[in-house]
């Protein structure tokens, strides 16, 4: 933990206790090694930054003092999360616990965990889809990062359940990216309705092409570019969609399409959930200068 992160509900006059079963009482008696008298960096959860003192400490419990920095309210914007707004299919659980701690420690504006066709339905009803402990992970990876503000999570059965209860959400000005692997939809697969769309351009003839083998048959190819050649600002609101480890279904991929996500990828490796989710928030991030040192707290 590189702050001490605080509910409102916990301070009481700007006082607040952790019992010795809290994690954040064993942190400061253990790992910090702080006493009475000893000051610690804090913050209030989607607030404000600061530092405690500790005013007693016994076997028990531990009782400080949080006080606001003052120049707290001078961040600004600084200490928003970026726009990005993560679509993710629902991961297994142990990849899902790295990912909660990852795009919090990185920054994201918020995460929509979805069902997918392909994904294994029993996951929704794991112990970590549960909000406490979503909300527990989430909060470690803002406490590593030194940041007070946790991104929103909301969920969904599936993708077409995802856009039919947030699409309105999903502004014209709003840059739309469905993170994919190369792929080809032959003639004659299970997609051919699907792929039939493709060639009379329900989804756009600028997302499609299309290849001709030495037997004749027509592939249909999504138009794919490289992640780094998304041209994002940081300023406006991104929208990222990134599969389970199965990846996207078909239907899926075309239902993106026709939402006017456009496809990247990160080259032909098959990623793991939470390197694919990592890499991609990190190089998105990075190009477009959300770590910029002169831009550091």
């Amino acid at each position: 933990m590189n702050i001490i992160l605080l509910r409102q509900e916990e301070l009481s006059d700007g006082n607040f206790s952790f019992a010795r079963t809290d994690e954040r009482f064993l942190h400061i008696k253990k790992v910090l090694k702080l006493g009475v008298g000893a000051v610690f960096k804090a913050g209030i959860i989607d607030g404000e930054k600061g530092t405690a003192e500790i005013t007693s400490f016994s076997d028990e419990l531990l009782t400080a003092r949080f006080t606001v920095s003052e120049d707290a309210g001078g961040e600004g914007d600084v200490s928003a999360l970026p726009p990005i707004r993560l679509i993710l299919g629902f991961p297994r659980p142990i990849q899902l616990r790295r990912i909660l701690r990852d795009v919090a420690g990185l920054g994201i504006e918020a995460l929509y965990l979805t069902g997918t066709e392909l994904g294994e339905k029993s996951y929704l009803q794991a112990d970590i889809a549960a909000e406490t402990e979503i909300e527990r992970l989430l909060i470690d990876g803002c406490s590593q990062a030194g940041d007070t503000h946790i991104p929103k999570v909301y969920r969904a059965y599936s993708v077409r359940h995802f856009f039919d209860r947030y699409e309105d959400d999903i502004r014209p000005d709003h840059l739309r990216a469905a993170l994919d692997v190369p792929f080809q939809i032959e003639q004659g697969s299970q997609g051919s309705i699907e792929q039939n769309r493709m060639k009379q351009g329900y989804i756009g003839q600028n997302r499609i092409g299309h290849a001709h083998s030495e037997q004749g048959d027509t592939r249909c190819i999504p138009v794919m570019h490289p992640l780094p050649q998304l041209q994002w600002d940081g300023k406006q609101t991104l929208w990222l969609a990134v599969g389970n480890e199965r990846g996207w279904s078909l239907n899926e991929r075309l239902l993106f399409a026709k939402k006017q996500f456009t496809a990247y990828t990160m080259g032909r490796r098959i990623l793991r959930t939470e390197t694919a989710v990592t890499s991609a928030v990190a190089v998105c991030l990075a190009n477009s200068g959300a770590w910029d040192m002169r831009g550091a707290r």
